[in-house]
């Protein structure tokens, strides 16, 4: 019984040292991993509104936006009103109802309308928990003029100091179409 014991505080120390970036699953240590489960182009079925987000590139977020995906695809044409979107998958992370997440973008340089530049945003985010796994969407909707630029836009979702997920689109001008 003395050796049980010890052996239970033995491992229940180890996980202790393990700190809380790591979920324990039968006795086996797993480090938070995530995967990009689909992207795209998605169109706006029904849309939230409009609010001012200092956190975003613009300053300007959606609330709750239903999106549906057109195609799969990394090449995304400048058209109004189309999101670059992608759905992950976030596993064995810590914590019981909510985790907080880093969600990175980088883009192409443009200018705001305030005569600002912008290059992306870096800020956290709260994200629903549920059996030490997060299901989400990121988007970026072409709403405006000056976002309307070619190039590479990368986007990533950090858990403490470990990238989980990277998504990379490319915006390009769509070719005219001939008569």
């Amino acid at each position: 019984m003395k050796k049980l014991l010890l052996l239970i505080l033995t491992i229940a120390l180890a996980g202790c040292e393990k700190g809380a970036s790591t979920v324990e699953t039968s006795g086996v240590v797993q480090e938070p991993r995530g995967r990009v489960l689909q992207w795209g182009i998605y169109t706006l079925l029904r849309g939230g509104d409009v609010t001012d987000d200092p956190k975003t590139t613009t300053g300007k977020g959606v609330t709750k936006p239903v999106i549906t995906r057109d195609r799969e695809t990394d090449r995304i044409p400048l058209i109004k009103d189309k999101y670059m979107a992608y759905q992950y998958r976030l596993s064995n992370l810590p914590g019981k109802r909510t985790v907080k997440l880093r969600r990175v973008l980088k883009h192409p340089e443009f200018k705001l309308p305030d005569g600002t530049t912008s290059t992306g945003s870096d800020f956290m985010i709260n994200r629903k928990l549920e059996r030490g796994e997060v299901f989400a969407y990121d988007a970026y909707a072409l709403n405006e003029d000056y976002e309307m630029v070619e190039g590479e836009w990368v986007f990533q979702i950090w858990f403490e100091d470990k990238m989980l997920v990277e998504q990379t689109f490319s915006t390009y001008w769509p070719e005219e179409e001939t008569p």
